[in-house]
């Protein structure tokens, strides 16, 4: 068996990434691992999915610690950017939750090739937020996938993959949290192949794959037309940041965190998203039932749900989320 050679890595990954984080201790700590390099966030941006939660982490500041030169570009396809990574001599590039797309110059920069771990069970689920859509979707069949990464989003070929079954009760939090998790583990089973140069690939089965954009606020509203179930989909698919939300009659807006199908508890209402109080628990009527609402968001923290004085029912029509 031939002798082993340190092999030479730039991680990219958004600088507030929970997921970075510990790519980058595992990385440069790693015996046969030279971590040249972490490109990461520009300045004053961050990575929306972890904004507001406890336990921040500070990739910049992880690699700068431990002597790690860091780049923060605004333009990660920049010919001077590309130049200056060439320069480390890299023979792989590792990405784990990094928003920019690597076109075909900075992508023939490493010796050997560019791998992705994508939160995802490719070819099902390319492109943003999956632990969002897993959910409203109410996927049971997860995963995350690492690929060799080419020019088309999420479509390179697969080196490795780890299923994940979910229950169809998670959060899009909790689902993110499993696959974090998932891909640390990943990341540990590839790094022996990857350091020994020996790893194989299978494509991906084109007529699978499904892709999905970037949450817009109709994503996240709640459309009480529909029935119990699509919408306690939404709202765990929401949690914890940004929610999904609906509004009054009286046009204010609410931000609902959890929510319980309780199925016909009462009689069938006039319409869709009246309103009930019932010794302090109030219930929405969806399009087949009932569902209480337990939690709510008020001011960044969650609070026990209750709606405005006056309000009988929530808005069916679409309204854009108020951000004011």
């Amino acid at each position: 068996m031939s002798e082993l050679h340190p092999i030479r890595v730039v991680l990219f990954s958004e600088v507030n990434s929970k997921l970075g984080s510990p790519f980058l201790s595992i990385l440069a700590e790693h015996p046969l691992v030279q971590l040249v390099g972490v490109v990461t966030s520009p300045p004053g941006k961050l990575c929306p999915y972890f904004i507001g939660e406890e336990d921040q982490v500070d990739l910049e500041k992880q690699a700068s610690d431990r002597g790690i030169p860091v780049f923060r570009a605004a333009k990660v396809n920049d010919p001077a950017v590309i130049s200056e990574l060439a320069a480390l001599e890299p023979d792989y590039f590792l990405i784990g939750n990094y928003q920019q797309i690597l076109r075909p110059d900075i992508l023939a920069v490493p010796t050997v090739t560019t791998v992705n771990f994508h939160p995802s069970p490719l070819p099902r689920y390319a492109g943003w937020a999956p632990f969002f859509w897993m959910v409203r979707e109410g996927e049971l069949d997860s995963g995350v996938t690492a690929i060799d990464v080419t020019p088309e989003i999420d479509g390179g070929p697969v080196i490795m993959q780890k299923p994940i079954r979910l229950t169809g009760h998670e959060t899009a939090l909790e689902v993110r949290e499993s696959h974090t998790m998932a891909n640390v583990a990943l990341l540990r089973q590839l790094l022996p192949r990857l350091i020994a140069r020996e790893y194989t690939t299978s494509p991906q089965v084109a007529d699978l794959r499904s892709y999905f954009s970037k949450p817009e606020d109709r994503d996240y509203w709640l459309d009480f037309t529909q029935s119990s179930a699509a919408i306690a989909r939404t709202v765990r698919a929401g949690y914890r940041r940004p929610g999904a939300y609906v509004s009054t009659d009286h046009g204010a807006q609410l931000t609902i965190l959890t929510v319980e199908d309780v199925g016909r508890k009462f009689p069938e209402p006039d319409a869709p998203g009246m309103l009930r109080v019932e010794s302090g628990a109030v219930y929405a009527a969806s399009r087949d039932g009932w569902l209480r609402l337990w939690s709510i968001d008020v001011k960044g923290e969650e609070r026990l749900a209750r709606v405005p004085d006056g309000t009988a029912r929530f808005d069916t029509r679409f309204q854009a989320r108020d951000n004011t």
